[in-house]
């Protein structure tokens, strides 16, 4: 069982953002361990390691809130508590 918690960022697009985006610089920001695009209210989601609430701050208001292509966001922690094996 998880015991660790991770924050997960959602985020909506802004313009000319796709899914069918070349996304691979998301492999240079340690921070993300995991991307999705998505659909419904958001677009993205990121899940992230980071160690606490001010480290997530500082990614979702310095490295997202530099792209140009992120209109807006939404933060939260998660861990998991029950896995299916399939």
């Amino acid at each position: 069982m998880e015991k660790r918690w991770y924050a997960q960022v959602d985020v909506k697009w802004r313009g000319e953002a796709r899914s069918d985006w070349d996304w691979k610089f998301l492999k240079d920001w340690k921070e993300v361990k995991w991307a999705w695009s998505t659909m419904g209210d958001w677009d993205l989601t990121l899940w992230l390691d980071v160690k606490d609430p001010q480290e997530l701050e500082n990614f979702v208001s310095g490295r997202l809130g530099k792209c140009d292509w992120v209109e807006r966001t939404k933060s939260s922690w998660a861990k998991s508590v029950c896995e299916w094996n399939q």
